[in-house]
C-alpha cells in the first residue's frame, strides 16, 4: 500500500487554503500544529487511566463489546478534548470546505488492540443518515492521533470522495466492481502525535489491518446543519463545566441547543451489548458478586449486634 504523509503546518502561510485545496483535490488533509503536545500529553494520561480498567461496579473505564478494540466517550475525557475537537482553526477548514455549518455527529477515542485480525472494513459514508444531494459534501470525519502513527493507520483512498455515490448503498469497499481501482489509490495516512486528519467522509476509508501494532485515536465528525436538520447522530455526553472556554460559535458546532437523530443508549458503542452472551455473563457475575456483598454485610451486621448481647 502506498502512504501519504504530507502535512500543513497551521502556522505556515496560506495555511487554510492549501487545506481546504488538499480536501477538494484528494479527500484528505493532514493538520499540523492545532492541538499542542502539552494538550495531547494531558488527553493520553486520562485515556490511559480510562483504558487500564473496565467501566464496571461503577468505576470509570472502557467499553469493550469485542476482543478487537476498547472504545470509550471522547468528551469525557475532559476539556482538553472538546476544546481540540471545537478548534476553531479545524472548523474554519471544515466550514468553508463544505460552504456551510456543521454540527458534531460523533466523537470517541477508540483503541484498536493489534491483534493481527482484520475485523473492520473499508467503507465509505454514503449519507443514509442526511438529507439533500448526497454528490456534494455533506461531511467531513476526523481523527486526532494520540502517538506517531505508521503501522495501523487510518487508511484513505485517494480522490475517492469524487466517485459518483447512491444513499445507502455499495459502502463497503469488498462489494464494489471496481474495487481494484479504488484499492490502488489507497493510501496510508502516516501522522505524528497530535496530527489532526480531516477527511471527506464520501471517499472510501479505515483503519490499516490486519497488523500486530495497537493504535490510539480520537474519532469524530461534522455534518451539515442543512443536511441533518441540526440534529447530531447521537446524545453526547459532556461535562458541563468542560464548555466553559468555548465560544459560542464552538458551542453550536457540537450541538449545544441542537437535537439528536439517535438515543444515546442506541449509539454503537453501546447497542446490542444487552444481548450478547458475553454481556449476559459478565452481567450475571457482577449481579451475583453484589448480592454476595449484600449477604455477606448483613451476616456482619447480625454478627455485631448479637456479639455485643
Amino acid at each position: 500500500m502506498n502512504s501519504y504523509s504530507e502535512y500543513i503546518d497551521v502556522k505556515s502561510k496560506d495555511w487554510q487554503s492549501k487545506a481546504i485545496n488538499s480536501l477538494s483535490q484528494n479527500g484528505v488533509v493532514i493538520l499540523r500544529g492545532i492541538v499542542s503536545e502539552l494538550v495531547i500529553d494531558q488527553i493520553n494520561n486520562k485515556a490511559n487511566k480510562v483504558l487500564s480498567n473496565p467501566s464496571a461496579l461503577g468505576r470509570i473505564g472502557f467499553y469493550q463489546k469485542d476482543s478487537y478494540k476498547k472504545t470509550y466517550d471522547g468528551f469525557l475525557l475532559g476539556k482538553e478534548v472538546v476544546e481540540s475537537v471545537s478548534d476553531e482553526n479545524a472548523l474554519d477548514v471544515i466550514e468553508k470546505y463544505l460552504k456551510d455549518k456543521v454540527i458534531l455527529n460523533e466523537i470517541f477515542l477508540k483503541n484498536d488492540l493489534g491483534y493481527n485480525i482484520q475485523y473492520f472494513p473499508y467503507h465509505s459514508h454514503t449519507g443514509s443518515d442526511v438529507e439533500g444531494d448526497v454528490n456534494k459534501p455533506f461531511g467531513c470525519a476526523a481523527l486526532i492521533y494520540l502517538h506517531d502513527t505508521n503501522e495501523g493507520a487510518f487508511c484513505y483512498a485517494l480522490k475517492s470522495h469524487h466517485l459518483k455515490i447512491e444513499r445507502g448503498k455499495n459502502n463497503f469497499l469488498s462489494k464494489r466492481q471496481d474495487r481494484k481501482e479504488i484499492e490502488k489509490k489507497m493510501n496510508k495516512i502516516i501522522g505524528k502525535k497530535g496530527d489532526y486528519v480531516i477527511f471527506d467522509e464520501r471517499g472510501f476509508h479505515g483503519p490499516e489491518q490486519p497488523v500486530k501494532t495497537s493504535r490510539k485515536v480520537l474519532l469524530f465528525g461534522y455534518q451539515l446543519k442543512k443536511y441533518t436538520n441540526n440534529r447530531s447522530r447521537t446524545g453526547i455526553p459532556i461535562v458541563i463545566s468542560d464548555m466553559e472556554n468555548l465560544t459560542d460559535r464552538q458551542l453550536d458546532a457540537i450541538g449545544v441547543g441542537g437535537g439528536t437523530r439517535g438515543l444515546y443508549e442506541d449509539y454503537h458503542l453501546r447497542a446490542s451489548s444487552d444481548i450478547t452472551k458475553k454481556y449476559t455473563v459478565v452481567n450475571t457475575f457482577i449481579k451475583t458478586i453484589i448480592y454476595l456483598d449484600l449477604k455477606l454485610t448483613n451476616i456482619k451486621n447480625f454478627l455485631k449486634k448479637n456479639l455485643k448481647k
